[in-house]
């Protein structure tokens, strides 16, 4: 798209909106807008995820705990269970990406999430290098945790591994 364009400046909704329009208009249009989609969900990088989720992981600050742990409204937080939600947090969208991708059997993009959302877990199973946010959220045994839900969800939707990926990427997990 040229700058300057209508198409250009328009929000991700707008575009969205706009395409639904077209379909709408053109519905001889929508085989092929189907097959762009599934292309686009598809694909995955799992290096690519593995570095965001481990960055994300990596900048929970304390600022992050102490807004949820202690005394709150309706009770106590303990401060592990507040890490513990703040690590979920950063890989649910993951999580979910991953389950709508097994949705439309785009298989192979979800597995790189899950092997991505595994290395990016195992990244940080014993860094205390970060801000103590990550390191009161009861390393490794959350990042251990996390990885376990993972592997099941996998298995359950029979997604293999590569052979000797784990041993590979995730040495402490094999």
């Amino acid at each position: 798209m040229e700058n300057g364009t209508v198409l250009a400046v328009l929000s991700a909704a707008e575009r969205g909106e706009v395409l639904l329009a077209l379909l709408e208009a053109h519905p001889e249009l929508a085989r092929e807008a189907e097959e762009l989609g599934r292309r686009m969900l598809g694909s995955g990088d799992w290096t690519a995820v593995a570095k965001d989720v481990s960055d994300a992981l990596r900048g929970l600050r304390l600022s992050d705990l102490a807004e949820r742990a202690g005394p709150q409204w309706g009770g106590y937080v303990d401060l592990r269970v507040a890490a513990w939600e703040l690590v979920d947090e950063v890989i649910r969208p993951y999580r979910e990406d991953l389950a709508r991708r097994l949705r439309v059997g785009a298989r192979h993009a979800a597995l790189e999430i899950g092997l991505g959302l595994l290395a990016g877990l195992y990244a940080c199973r014993e860094d205390r290098t970060s801000e103590p946010a990550l390191v009161q959220a009861g390393m490794p045994d959350v990042i251990d945790f996390q990885a376990d839900r993972l592997r099941r969800t996998l298995k359950e939707h029979r997604l293999e591994l590569p052979g000797g990926w784990l041993g590979e990427h995730c040495a402490k997990w094999s």
